[in-house]
């Protein structure tokens, strides 16, 4: 408990107390354009609801707005401008120390206001983006940072979310509707992105600690199916990111301390008066720092060391358009050493010495140019990078290190992405757009067999391309109907594989209560890149890479939904879904594998001989009921009921290794106003979900070879003991004339329960011993803005 004893002695060191004789005020600023074609709207008004007398302003010819000496708090708005649907923005929390951003997308009206009854829409039910029709979702940033549990990682958040659950506790992994995490596709600023992980490794889409930091996003759309035509190469879902522009009126700067590390921020014009604006933020892990600082957290050498950084520079002009430079980087290490004995050691198992590093990096340019009021062009190109280096040594019972396994992997990608959006009228809006993503890999492991013989299950030096491209129509016959249609196609070079998807969704508004939504289409995704690399040594003893001829994985997906608003702040949401998974890529012999069991860890298989022979099939039930935070209380009830299975080469029809049945989330929370500016705050959130999914290990063989083996021909037939936890968060915000500040306590796991990770078998002993997830873990985390 050091590392909280010292966080505590922080705050009580460097906390100012502050009077609250007056209501701290702040600044909330924004632009308004149209959603079909991202236009500015000149003469929108904004207006601060329930103020005395009205605060209100108006955009100017840039669609821009600034709306000064608001209180601080919890405030609520509306937006509305002549021809267009009015929307509200319900409890923003603004604080003293950052002048609040608020970019509104108004839906043009298809027919005339006068004859229509149209009621404000809160906005916290509709997506971003206008040709999402079903399991699409705006992700808040400040409820993300403002649940129980989540860490500030927009995965961990998302697993509240109902069709979506956790693999790991120590892992951000995604499990949507019984799906493998490598299913999911990561885009930031319009552009495909490796895993967006610290220690994160190739081909896999999650990690220990998020190198996406929330402080530098914008509300983001996040999608569990069915979903529009622009994405493609991914299985089940998405999540479109947005980073947030700075402040180009001001300087503001941040900074924290906590779990993800110590952070710096800063943001500002370049010139006041410019429109043209910067945003950059570091962080470094709190563990390495301390460590260095000599505090031991009884991990030996094992700190997990990691560093990244984030920016965005924002350059519009007036008539070359807009142009915005992005980048993302970071990279970790972590050292484990089994000879490092003693309690204090949370990672030591005394078997192996491990050492493990990896690095990403994205960069990226856009430029926006509106050719007239209804049709803009959008330019992405970028630069990405992700790798992994490492090496494992194995102790015998003697404690003599040996090695048996090095592995190297670099994938780097030269990205485009160009499209043309065109608003005919308020009733068709045409997006056209291709992408090309250009790869170098350099993957290559050492594999220890017999005696001093190593053996290359991966040895690839080259490149290759992946070319796509979409169209996409929406149609607003009426106010109450919309119908989005589409079409995606795919060409991998590497093998010559491609591919043609329609999707299709449909929203009907029954009244202003109740929406209807159907949504289908087919999807397809590469396979995890180093399975295609895979080299076998036959008995002619030549070497073969016999996956590279493999086709895409493929899904249908299906799904029916309807939402129903109960009163101003309450809805509940109720989704019917089923998938079709074909050419699913499975062992040529007959056996239980499949892919789609693979990506919830740190390894993807090195299965040669694979073919697209194996399907698999996932129907569930997602109901969510919410209440949208409201005189300082909210909650958000979701369950899933689902099944997922899958049949390998043998046939059989098994569970999938991500198939728990059924998940339960509760999160809720209150605020309370303490004096006129500051407040507390109590969060909660407890889950309950089918236990995770394994295959026998068979004792008998596993004490003769010395090793563990689990019966494969039951692959994932039994199931661990239910999965249970409960997450506690207190806060504290205070704000003061131009400074604000927040301190949380967070506490994983409240009760302490035992939930089972896994069970292996231990060759010293011979016997099986339990691994649990994280138990008791209280978090400290501090924020100040200035």
């Amino acid at each position: 408990m050091k590392q909280h004893l010292f966080f505590i002695l922080f705050l009580f060191l460097f906390t100012p107390v502050w009077s609250q004789e007056e209501i701290s005020v702040t600044t909330i600023r924004g632009t308004v354009v149209d959603k079909q074609s991202q236009y500015p709207l000149p003469g929108a008004t904004v207006v601060l609801l329930n103020s005395d007398p009205i605060k209100a302003t108006s955009t100017n010819a840039d669609g821009n707005f600034r709306l000064e000496n608001v209180p601080v708090g919890r405030q609520s708005f509306q937006v509305t401008m002549m021809g267009y649907e009015p929307m509200v923005f319900t409890n923003l929390l603004l604080n003293s120390g950052k002048e609040f951003t608020l970019n509104v997308q108004l839906v043009e009206a298809v027919t005339e206001l006068n004859t229509v009854e149209i009621s404000a829409t809160n906005n916290k039910s509709e997506s971003l983006n206008k040709m999402s029709s079903v399991s699409t979702r705006t992700i808040s940033i400040e409820e993300a940072q403002r649940y129980s549990g989540t860490l500030q990682d927009i995965a961990r958040m998302a697993q509240n979310y109902a069709g979506v659950s956790s693999a790991n506790d120590d892992r951000n992994d995604i499990i949507i509707r019984g799906n493998s995490p490598t299913g999911v596709l990561w885009r930031l600023e319009g552009i495909d992105i490796p895993n967006p992980n610290h220690f994160a490794t190739l081909a896999t889409t999650g990690g220990p600690i998020s190198l996406i930091n929330t402080n530098n996003l914008s509300n983001s759309d996040f999608s569990t199916g069915a979903f529009a035509a622009e994405y493609g190469n991914a299985l089940s879902g998405v999540f479109d990111l947005k980073l947030r522009s700075g402040n180009n009126d001001k300087r503001e700067y941040m900074a924290q301390m906590g779990f993800n590390g110590f952070e710096l921020g800063a943001e500002g014009p370049f010139k006041k008066g410019k429109q043209a604006s910067y945003m950059l933020n570091a962080r470094y892990s709190f563990l390495g720092i301390m460590t260095k600082m000599g505090i031991d957290f009884g991990t030996g050498s094992a700190v997990p060391e990691y560093q990244d950084i984030t920016f965005k520079v924002d350059l519009p002009t007036e008539k070359a358009g807009r142009f915005t430079f992005f980048g993302i980087g970071g990279n970790s290490f972590i050292d484990f050493k089994a000879n490092e004995t003693g309690e204090s050691n949370l990672y030591n198992d005394g078997k192996q010495n491990q050492q493990f590093q990896s690095s990403t990096g994205i960069a990226g340019l856009t430029h926006t140019y509106f050719f007239n009021e209804k049709t803009y062009g959008k330019l992405i190109l970028a630069a990405t990078t992700g790798g992994t280096e490492g090496w494992i040594d194995t102790l015998n019972v003697q404690d003599v290190a040996t090695k048996i396994y090095g592995v190297y992997q670099r994938q780097n990608n030269g990205r485009g992405h160009y499209f043309v959006n065109s608003k005919l009228n308020a009733s068709h809006t045409l997006k056209v757009g291709l992408m090309y993503d250009y790869y170098t890999f350099d993957i290559e492991d050492s594999s220890r067999y017999v005696g001093n013989y190593f053996f290359k299950e991966m040895d690839y030096h080259g490149n290759t391309s992946l070319s796509r491209g979409y169209a996409e129509w929406q149609y607003r016959p009426a106010e109450n109907w919309t119908i989005n249609s589409g079409i995606y196609s795919q060409y991998f070079a590497y093998n010559g594989r491609s591919t043609v998807e329609p999707r299709v969704g449909v929203r009907y508004k029954v009244n202003n209560r109740q929406t209807l939504s159907l949504g289908t289409g087919m999807h397809s995704q590469l396979q995890p890149i180093t399975i295609y690399f895979n080299r076998e040594e036959g008995e002619d003893g030549q070497v073969y890479q016999n996956n590279k001829n493999l086709d895409f994985n493929k899904a249908a997906h299906f799904v029916l939904g309807h939402d129903l608003q109960i009163g101003k702040n309450m809805r509940m949401k109720t989704e019917l879904y089923y998938q079709y998974l074909y050419d699913i890529a499975v062992d040529q012999d007959s056996s239980s594998f499949s892919v789609l069991n693979v990506g919830a860890n740190f390894v993807i298989p090195n299965n040669g001989n694979l073919v697209n022979r194996g399907y698999g099939e996932n129907y569930g039930l997602e109901i969510t009921l919410e209440r949208f935070l409201d005189k300082g209380f909210y909650f958000l009830l979701t369950t899933s009921l689902f099944d997922s299975k899958y049949s390998g080469s043998d046939g059989v029809s098994r569970n999938t290794a991500f198939n728990g049945n059924y998940v339960l989330n509760l999160l809720a929370g209150k605020e309370w106003k303490v004096g006129k500016s500051n407040a507390i705050t109590f969060d909660l959130k407890s889950s309950y979900a089918g236990g995770r999914r394994y295959s026998p290990i068979l004792m008998d063989e596993s004490i003769a070879a010395h090793k563990e083996i689990r019966d494969l021909t039951k692959a994932y037939a039994e199931q661990y003991s239910p999965y249970f936890r409960t997450d506690m968060k207190l806060g504290f915000r205070m704000n003061g004339s131009k400074i604000a500040q927040a301190f949380y306590l967070d506490i994983r796991n409240v009760t302490n329960h035992q939930n089972v990770f896994i069970e292996n078998f231990n060759n010293r002993n011979n016997k099986v011993e339990t691994v649990y997830q994280t138990g008791f873990f209280p978090i400290f985390l501090w924020q100040l803005w200035f």
